[in-house]
């Protein structure tokens, strides 16, 4: 199977430079400029690792510090830092020391690992209409709809200010169990600081069977 990895950068210099040196190492290389905005191509693809360029990581920790953990920890990784100064890329992996170069990372962590995807449910582009509350006895919710959704999760739009990693709980006003749902959240795009749709991505915690059930069928 051919090894595929996939680079997580910044737009920018750093960017040509990291695909070239990835290509040179005889893999092929996917690439994505931010942890939250993953394309449909990318989450249905299966990746042996993940390079990720040491600013683009930092900035991603800020806000979602949890879903960047959960992320890293199912494949072999190794950070990417360019000197602009030299023009050369140093590539420190997590289970090697930081002499390794590229090439060894990837012959030794990656073409042997077993090739996982990003995201294991498919999210659907379906708008379901929902209040959301803040807390469990919270008095009023904020009203939104879904941008999309999965059986294990959905992306929510809000322009409220979130933090990644609270619980947070949903009552689905299309469903006829429209018990609430608790869930936490995973991922937060905050409103005016990029051109992404505001909002979170939370995963549910304690759906019902009823629920469950009702879900499947949205699905399909």
């Amino acid at each position: 199977m051919e090894t595929r990895v996939l680079l997580f950068v910044q737009e920018g210099s750093a960017k040509q430079k990291y695909i070239d040196a990835i290509m040179e190492c005889g893999v092929n290389v996917f690439v994505s400029s931010s942890f939250i905005d993953l394309s449909d191509e990318i989450c249905s693809q299966t990746y042996h690792g993940l390079l990720l360029d040491l600013p683009t990581k930092l900035k991603a920790i800020r806000d979602n510090k949890s879903y960047v953990y959960r992320l890293v920890e199912k494949f072999p990784v190794s950070h990417l830092i360019s000197d602009e100064k030299t023009g050369t890329i140093r590539c420190c992996h997590i289970s090697k020391n930081s002499s390794s170069n590229l090439q060894d990372f990837i012959s030794s962590q990656c073409i042997n690992a077993v090739p996982q995807k990003i995201r294991e449910e498919i999210r659907k582009e379906i708008n379901l209409h929902l209040s959301l509350y803040k807390r469990l006895d919270g008095k009023r919710p904020e009203r939104s709809i879904t941008k999309n959704i999965s059986s294990g999760g959905c992306f929510i739009i809000s322009a409220h200010r979130w933090k990644d990693g609270n619980d947070i709980w949903i009552r689905f006003e299309e469903m006829k169990d429209s018990s609430l749902i608790q869930a936490q959240i995973r991922t937060v795009v905050k409103w005016g600081e990029t051109r992404l749709v505001p909002g979170i991505g939370v995963e549910f915690k304690d759906l019902s069977r009823f629920q469950t059930e009702e879900l499947a069928g949205v699905l399909g």
